[in-house]
């Protein structure tokens, strides 16, 4: 019976910004440090994917979706209680 040995972890990439002392991972800060925004050279940055989901606003888009729901769930009650809403059915 053969093993094969597991991948080696990868240890996180941390950078040092001398300017201020603080020490950061670029991946969770868009490649940059998260106080004076100095990027060091190589090093990785998040995935295009999650920084436009970062500028998206999801409360506005979730307000949006929960009034359409409540809505939908308005007109099947009202359409079960036989009402007439205008715009909708006969």
């Amino acid at each position: 019976m053969s093993v094969l040995p597991l991948p080696r972890r990868r240890s996180p990439a941390r950078y040092y910004c001398e300017l201020d002392g603080w020490e950061f991972n670029p991946r969770y800060t868009e490649g940059a440090c998260p106080i004076c925004g100095w990027k060091p050279e190589g090093a990785p940055s998040a995935p295009a994917w999650l920084a436009l989901s970062r500028k998206v606003e999801w409360d506005l888009i979730g307000l949006f979706v929960l009034f359409i729901v409540l809505t939908f769930c308005a007109v099947i009650v009202a359409h079960a209680a036989h009402l007439r809403i205008p715009l909708v059915g006969r």
